[in-house]
Order: C-alpha cells, then structure tokens, then sequence
C-alpha cells in the first residue's frame, strides 16, 4: 500500500499556524478587555464617592477639593470608557479575523480528507485487482 502524501501539507500546517495565531490575539484583547471593564467599574465608583463628597462638603475649601476630585474621576472614567470602547472594536477585527482564519484551514482539511479517501479508494482498487490476478494465476494453474 502506497503512503498517502497530500500535496498541500503546508498550506495546512500554515493555515493551522494562522489559526492558532489568531485564536491568542483573540484571547489577549478579550482579556484586556476584561480587565479594562473592570477598571472602568471602579472608576465609576469613585465617581460616586466622589460626588458624595461635594454633596457632604460643608465648607468651601472641602467643597473646592471634592469638586477637583469629581472631575479627576469623572476624566478617569471617561478614559476608561473610551479604553473600553476602542478594545471592543478591536475585538470584533480579531473575532472576525480568527473565523476567516478557522474557516481557511477547514477548507484545507476538507480538501484532504476528501484526497484521503479518494486514496484509500484507490489503493483498494488496487488491492482488489492484484487479489483478483493472483486468483486468476492460481486459477489458470490448475487448468
């Protein structure tokens, strides 16, 4: 039986490299996104502690330093926001890249499965007429 060689074996394998590729830049801004919704989170709390400050603030100079430190926060929060905002669009390029990604190398495997059992077919036709010859030999043998 002759070994099965499929042609674009390195296509595959740089098609799955790809794959893999895309699937861990996927995984890291997913989890800097993870992490940047986080911090937006706690930025938002200390937006709320921060104007409950200015709401409890009874002489000037604290209600002066409570209002600094609503816009601090509310500048913190507003940059976390955006942060958020820009790492969702990116992971929707690299979800996007990651399934052309996957559906390229399907194509390949499909491609060589289907020359795989085109071989297999093969090499029993193969099989089939060299047992049908030798039965043929031992048959006019006989005769």
């Amino acid at each position: 039986m002759r070994r099965f060689r499929f042609r674009l074996e390195g296509l595959r394998r740089l098609r799955t490299v790809r794959e893999r590729q895309a699937r861990r830049e996927l995984a890291d801004l997913l989890r800097a996104l993870r992490n940047a919704e986080e911090g937006l989170q706690q930025a938002l709390v200390r937006v709320r502690k921060a104007e409950a400050r200015v709401r409890e603030a009874n002489a000037a100079g604290a209600l002066r330093m409570a209002a600094e430190a609503l816009e601090r926060s509310r500048a913190e929060a507003l940059a976390a926001e955006r942060s958020v905002a820009a790492l969702k669009a990116r992971v929707e390029t690299a979800w996007a890249r990651f399934l052309q990604a996957r559906t390229d190398r399907r194509v390949v495997d499909r491609l060589r499965e289907r020359r795989l059992q085109q071989h297999r077919r093969e090499e029993d036709r193969r099989a089939q007429v060299e047992a049908d010859e030798a039965a043929l030999l031992r048959l006019t043998r006989r005769v």
